[in-house]
């Protein structure tokens, strides 16, 4: 399960830093060659790496698990995105949004882990 726990993190990453370049492509196109644009074109291919890096995760973990911690990219997202673009910020409200995706991915994955020493102790 760590293995799949791993993969799923690094998905993460790859898919956050996917969007960044996608991002960075996007504010390039301003006609249809110009949307075969480098930044676009890694941002897909990070999308790509992250997809299988998401398969191979599945493969080895529990669902119900891995799933959740797939919202870890809104808080990869949100604390690079201001780095990266002018005018995007952090607020109030983004870090009160990341704190709630941190608690609940936790309540998700000890929900898990307590389910499993339950079914151990009662089987």
């Amino acid at each position: 399960m760590k293995k799949a726990i791993i993969y799923i993190l690094l998905c993460t990453i790859f898919t956050s830093i996917g969007q960044i370049l996608l991002k960075f492509g996007a504010l390039r196109i301003d006609s249809i060659i110009s949307a075969f644009n480098l930044p676009l074109i890694l941002g897909l291919g990070s999308y790509g790496i992250g997809f299988f890096l998401m398969l191979a995760a599945f493969k080895n973990g529990e669902l119900s698990v891995l799933y959740p911690l797939l919202a870890s990219a809104y808080i990869w997202v949100s604390l690079f995105s201001p780095l990266f673009f002018v005018g995007e910020e952090m607020n109030a409200m983004k870090y009160i949004g990341i704190f709630s995706i941190l608690v609940a991915v936790s309540l998700l994955g000890f929900g898990s882990s307590r389910t499993k020493q339950q079914v151990k102790h009662h089987g």
